[in-house]
């Protein structure tokens, strides 16, 4: 799943999670789930300015939108708000790190991602586009209500 919706969604929980220590948990645990829904994914292995270039737009997409959002609530919600977003994210910085590596790091925490991801979309399959599309679409919809309601 790209980063915008993973940001969305840790951010709609801290709607709900007020303890930055279990929203970081909450908002890490949801990443996985939501990896186990088929989803559309940018490629990140072709040149590392590309992936730079795509990384920084997804977040800032998100970020954007967040910032946007962050107006309608007090400052220690606000904070919280970007807390579960960054921890939202979270597993696939570690996922960076393990890539850009070659694998030198975390292998473990790549397994138990790989693991989430070949839930429902076998391993080295992808589902239909609009199927991937719709996936990111509803998360961020979903999101969006959650943190405008």
């Amino acid at each position: 799943m790209i980063l915008a919706p993973h940001m969305l969604a840790g951010a709609a929980l801290a709607t709900s999670i007020h303890h930055p220590v279990l929203l970081a948990l909450g908002a890490a645990g949801l990443h996985f789930l939501l990896d186990a829904l088929p989803h559309w994914e940018y490629d990140i292995m072709t040149s590392k300015k590309t992936a730079a270039c795509k990384i920084t737009a997804d977040i800032a997409a998100g970020l954007l939108i967040i910032l946007f959002i962050l107006q309608r609530f007090g400052s220690a919600e606000q904070a919280l708000l970007v807390w579960g977003a960054f921890f939202g994210i979270v597993p696939d910085g570690l996922l960076a790190i393990h890539l850009f590596s070659r694998g030198k790091y975390l292998r473990r925490h790549m397994q138990f991602h790989t693991f989430w991801h070949a839930l429902i979309t076998p391993i080295g399959t992808r589902p239909p586009l609009w199927l991937g599309a719709t996936t990111e679409i509803l998360v961020g919809a979903a999101s969006l209500f959650l943190l405008l309601r």
